[in-house]
């Protein structure tokens, strides 16, 4: 039996269509060991128990934010395993404190019985409009994509479009053929698909529509990379400042220096406005939009003041973490508010965390030896850093007291460099693909940095969101100081600490 096979009738046995018709003990059980995990996060979005992946649907509704994520709520269920698959339902009015709606969308139709893939929401009239693409297998174990849809109420109410919109995949590509994020431009509705050329290359087609109904092929996006990659996920399209910007998730990209160094990437290209007549899309080169090691398939959307919003998995696919031992897995990144700066996408943490803050307290210290600048299991640090008179900086974050276990970040003015270092961070995780990730950093004298610490993860924004670095760790209860040291002289720091 090829192996393929096997695997996916592991994947697939006892497969169950609606959450409702599993033996409720069996989901307190797997929500109660998960609950026990020493590394539930505090304000980052997790799954009750299962893996979470892609963020969808990522939609301002009604007055409110819509975030739904992939969901395999039993992924880890055993004598016996239980397969089910959905999106999950969340709800905010400002970013940072969410409303839990529980499933959303679940695979119970025979246009998406193997899986509720990636999909995206636009609010037209009093109804927000969902499309995603539904993923089946034959009995020969061959993928058929649909791409189908669900209208949801004003009243949350959610109703599934029980014909396709697209059935299989266009003349010339493979059956990978998904993740549609759809848009409106001058009364036309467009959507954009990552896909697999027949060649083995990954590429973006457009559909469009006038109804939302009928959806015809436009084309592929022409873009500068022929070649990169054998598969794009995840593709969004979007404006800021008259600018046009794609981001992909691209897979199969090849490391060079220091790029490129995680299994799977997520970057974008930024231009002139695509144009939908032609597809022509005039840009600059690919940018990793994160620099560590936990960051992919992301989304965004519009808020209500013009802001464009991001939402993203704090992990990467084939990863495994050390919270499956709790039967979970997967995070959400804090959301990030996204603008453009000398040709290069910024991102910040949304200005609503100031929700979050609490405890204030002000850093002013001159730092030559290791000093703890901060303490706390959940925090933000914003400190501006002065490397007038040091050559380096090391700063070592969810540290112990003697400093054996710690992330270090080194700020090298030297090499010019940005280094992060998560070999004795805690838990050992993903060695395969290395400890350390490096970033060029042009140096003066100043840094500026902005850095998220909850239980398990760490984002750092750096330069007012020039450069981020995303990553999970998984350190003990007493790892929850922050040390400061220069290296050969000494650096002023100056900012402020907060719990969150």
């Amino acid at each position: 039996m090829p192996k393929i096979v096997q695997n996916k009738k592991i994947q697939f046995q006892n497969m169950v269509t609606n959450l409702i018709d599993v033996d409720p003990n069996i989901i307190r059980q797997e929500e109660l060991l998960a609950s026990e995990s020493p590394y539930r996060e505090k304000y980052h979005i997790e799954p009750h128990s299962g893996v979470l992946n892609d963020p969808n649907g990522f939609t301002y509704f009604n007055n409110e934010y819509h975030l739904f994520y992939q969901w395999t709520p039993l992924a880890f269920t055993k004598d016996p395993h239980i397969w089910h698959h959905g999106w999950y339902h969340m709800t905010s009015k400002d970013l940072v404190h969410w409303r839990d709606l529980g499933p959303g969308i679940e695979s119970d139709t025979q246009l998406d019985s193997h899986g509720t893939y990636s999909g995206s929401g636009l609010a037209v009239d009093d109804e927000l409009f969902l499309m995603y693409t539904g993923n089946t297998w034959n009995a020969k174990w061959q993928r058929m994509p649909y791409q189908i849809g669900a209208k949801m109420t004003s009243m949350g109410e959610i109703k599934k479009i029980n014909k396709p919109f697209i059935s299989g995949q266009p003349m010339g590509y493979t059956s990978h053929f998904r993740d549609p994020k759809i848009w409106r431009s001058n009364q036309e509705y467009y959507a954009i698909f990552g896909i697999q050329r027949d060649n083995l290359t990954g590429a973006a087609i457009i559909y469009q529509s006038k109804d939302l109904q009928n959806w015809q092929l436009k084309g592929e996006i022409k873009t500068k990379y022929n070649e990169f990659g054998y598969m794009w996920e995840c593709p969004d399209y979007f404006e800021i400042d008259d600018q046009g910007v794609l981001i992909i998730s691209p897979q199969g990209l090849k490391t060079e220096n220091d790029k490129y160094q995680n299994i799977y990437q997520t970057g974008c290209f930024i231009g002139t406005k695509l144009d939908l007549d032609t597809l022509t899309f005039d840009h600059d080169d690919f940018q990793e939009l994160d620099a560590g090691f936990d960051f992919y398939a992301s989304q965004t959307t519009l808020a209500p003041d013009g802001r464009r919003i991001l939402s993203a998995w704090m992990g990467v696919s084939e990863l495994h973490y050390p919270t499956e031992a709790y039967h979970y897995a997967g995070a959400l990144v804090f959301p990030r508010e996204l603008t453009i700066h000398h040709g290069r996408l910024i991102q910040n943490p949304v200005r609503e965390i100031s929700e979050l803050r609490h405890a204030e307290q002000n850093i002013n210290l001159n730092v030559a030896s290791a000093q703890v600048i901060s303490q706390g299991v959940t925090q933000e640090i914003k400190i501006d850093v002065d490397m007038a008179n040091t050559g380096r900086v090391n700063i070592y974050l969810c540290a112990d007291g003697a400093k054996k276990k710690y992330t270090c970040l080194t700020l090298d003015r030297g090499a010019q460099q940005i280094i992060l270092d998560r070999t004795h961070s805690g838990v050992t995780l993903n060695v395969e693909n290395g400890n350390i990730r490096k970033r060029h950093l042009a140096i003066e004298k100043l840094v500026q940095l902005d850095i998220l610490i909850d239980r398990s993860s760490v984002e750092i924004f750096v330069n007012q969101g020039e450069l981020v670095f995303t990553e999970r760790i998984f350190p003990d209860e007493l790892q929850d100081n922050v040390f400061v040291e220069a290296i050969d002289g000494v650096t002023k720091v100056v900012g402020k600490k907060w719990s969150l």
